[in-house]
């Protein structure tokens, strides 16, 4: 297949652009850049994606977004044209032109406050974000679109984590594992009570392959919850695994601001794809990411001092907005370089 890929050099872009050019299908990339180093492809704005980005294309994989709730704070209306108006317009758009696939990424994050049992897709969403409620927003108005010819699909994934080729700090195992190993201390959100869902971005990419397998075909206009039961996890039981594999380290309770707390239902997805299984544990993506520090993030991180650079994708943003390079709509306020 041809497949637009918005959002290509993303932490979970990275990787699932990765999957599909191994198996031999073509991908037409469109990323902002933020967190590029120097361009490896122009830099493109998905609220600017046009017909020439869609020409040839089977499918259409949208990841393109402020990528989580701390980044949405920083311009709630930023946050909508982005995550909300564009991946509306761009659906609106493929469907326009023919193409007939169209995945949507969306988030857990959606469900919002805490609630008990396991939730499912209908249960009623309680954004409590900017970001969440951006995802909301889209997910009902791209879904709408479906029809006999257009197959969109919203996939609310579970907190994602593990290493990727771009890789992000600001996830919740992830940055365990980092500041265990940084400086052999995590801080706990109070008692570490709250409920996530989790999934490596390995097997996130495979949902998303998984669905393009499909070609739409049975699952068009739905919306899934993706990830594994098992992987209901308290942030205490995450915490926990970290000092069993870092035995040293001290755990801090920190005041807990946030509230949101939800265990997910996956059936769904798990029925419309019975063999998708995971591929790797919390425990093991811990015992990841503290390997990837130790043989290849350790000196970049070090250089940050006590930040976390690009790899936390809001302190990234701030940096590009204080040096110029954004404006506070996060627009370049320069022409793309050329890639080298």
């Amino acid at each position: 297949m041809r497949i637009l890929l918005a959002g290509n050099r993303g932490y979970l872009g990275s990787v699932l652009e990765q999957s599909l050019l191994r198996d031999g299908h073509e991908v037409v990339g469109l990323d902002t850049g933020f967190f590029d180093d120097a361009p490896v492809q122009p830099r493109e704005d998905v609220r600017r994606a046009g017909p020439d980005h869609l020409a040839g294309c089977d499918a259409v994989v949208n990841l393109a977004a402020l990528c989580n709730d701390a980044c949405g704070e920083l311009s709630a209306a930023a946050t909508h044209r982005i995550n909300g108006h564009a991946a509306v317009r761009l659906a609106r758009l493929a469907k326009h032109l023919g193409v007939r696939t169209y995945v949507l990424a969306s988030s857990c994050s959606v469900y919002g406050a805490a609630r008990s049992g396991e939730l499912t897709e209908r249960d009623a969403v309680a954004p409590q974000t900017a970001y969440a409620l951006s995802k909301v927003e889209a997910e009902e108005q791209v879904l709408r679109l479906a029809d006999a010819a257009f197959a969109p699909v919203a996939l609310r994934f579970a907190t994602l984590f593990g290493d990727a080729p771009s890789f992000r700090s600001d996830i919740m195992v992830n940055r365990i594992a980092l500041t265990a190993s940084r400086w052999g201390e995590i801080r706990m959100s109070g008692e570490g009570l709250l409920w996530r869902p989790l999934l490596h971005v390995r097997d996130a990419a495979r949902a998303v392959r998984r669905v393009l397998d499909t070609g739409g075909t049975a699952v068009g206009g739905q919306v899934f919850n993706v990830g594994f039961p098992e992987q209901n996890h308290r942030v205490a039981d995450v915490v926990r695994m970290a000092c069993e594999l870092l035995p040293d380290v001290t755990v801090t309770k920190v005041p807990a601001p946030d509230n949101r707390s939800y265990a997910v239902n996956f059936d769904k997805f798990h029925t419309a794809f019975a063999d998708f299984t995971s591929t790797c544990t919390a425990a093991e993506g811990l015992r990841e990411v503290v390997r990837a520090y130790r043989l290849r993030l350790r000196h970049t991180l070090e250089e940050a001092g006590t930040g976390w650079a690009g790899t936390d994708r809001r302190e990234g943003l701030l940096a590009r907005r204080r040096s110029g390079d954004l404006d506070a709509d996060f627009h370049w306020n320069a022409p793309s370089p050329a890639v080298a």
